[in-house]
């Protein structure tokens, strides 16, 4: 087991910081993953600190008045790229302070995994006078990390907007998920095609406004109908449960691992492996199917509140 060692002295309990929540300090714990995250869906979390500063600053072998400084910073795993989100400059000759941290990072920069640090640090150089004790602005003497799950690593689904009534399909209708062929270890990309009805009105404008009351209800009724479809085939056809998913995290997404990925994030339970939820949800589905259509309801979280 590797141990990380500071070339400096680092305070020991000095810190208190509450559980980050979302929106404010207030507000409910944040989560460990935003299940209906989308693009244009900012992340506000909020949370308090206090630190005993006099402490802090004795345990590191600082000064009084050695100045320090109370950071915030974000970055998403599609990027890497650290933002700023809060900053503020903690008081000299001040034994306690509290520090309520409110940001929300813009969703226009986000995905994948989001990662939020916070940290205490140097804020700017000091004399080097004692041995292994921090003199570097930007010398971080305490931190913790949360990482929330936005969306899964894999392409997103593939949406096309088209005229139901030209391509033959139920003019009235909102979606169709296209599947080709029964092949489970083919690719899911290109295999899988959500069709959006564009000459129904309220799937025309669901698709022109990503916010409001109809198109949070109307993608959420899509999210249920994708997992259902998608799943209940691959219960009802034997052939799926003698494939296996791939085993090559850097290859293409088969219609197996899809189903999977499905049956583990919305319907597996607490300690349930895929294939054993498989094989429960299968024997649930050949007796009650309207008691399998109610667990994907629950596992979606369908429906879901509105949001004006």
């Amino acid at each position: 087991m590797s141990v990380r060692v500071w070339p400096y002295r680092r305070p020991v309990g000095r810190i208190h910081a509450e559980a980050w929540r979302s929106g404010d300090a207030t507000g409910e714990p944040a989560p460990t993953a935003f299940t209906a995250w989308d693009y244009t869906t900012d992340i506000a979390l909020g949370r308090v600190i206090e630190i005993d500063l006099a402490e802090l600053r004795e345990d590191c072998g600082l000064t009084p008045d050695a100045p320090l400084r109370l950071c915030v910073r974000y970055w998403p795993s599609t990027s890497l790229l650290r933002r700023s989100a809060f900053v503020h400059d903690l008081p000299a000759h001040m034994a306690r302070t509290s520090c309520e941290i409110q940001f929300s990072a813009d969703s226009t920069r986000l995905g994948g995994f989001l990662t939020v640090e916070t940290l205490i640090e140097l804020a700017a150089d000091l004399p080097s006078a004692v041995p292994f004790v921090a003199t570097r602005a930007g010398s971080i003497l305490w931190s913790d990390q949360i990482r929330i799950h936005l969306e899964g690593g894999a392409g997103l689904l593939p949406v096309a907007p088209v005229s139901f009534s030209e391509a033959g399909l139920p003019a009235g209708s909102a979606w169709y998920v296209s599947m080709d062929g029964g092949d489970w270890q083919q690719a899911a990309m290109g295999s899988l095609l959500v069709l959006l009805n564009e000459d129904n009105p309220a799937v025309k404008e669901a698709m022109e406004s990503t916010q409001g009351e109809l198109s949070g209800m109307l993608w959420s009724i899509l999210e249920a109908d994708i997992v259902t479809d998608l799943v209940g085939r691959a219960l009802d056809d034997e052939a799926f449960v003698d494939e296996s998913p791939s085993d090559d995290p850097d290859g293409d997404l088969t219609m197996a691992g899809l189903v999977r990925a499905l049956v583990r994030t919305y319907l597996a339970r607490p300690g349930e492996a895929a294939e054993q939820a498989i094989k429960r949800l299968r024997d649930e589905r050949r007796r009650d199917p309207s008691r399998f259509r109610a667990h994907v309801h629950a596992g979606v979280k369908f429906p879901r509140e509105a949001t004006a």
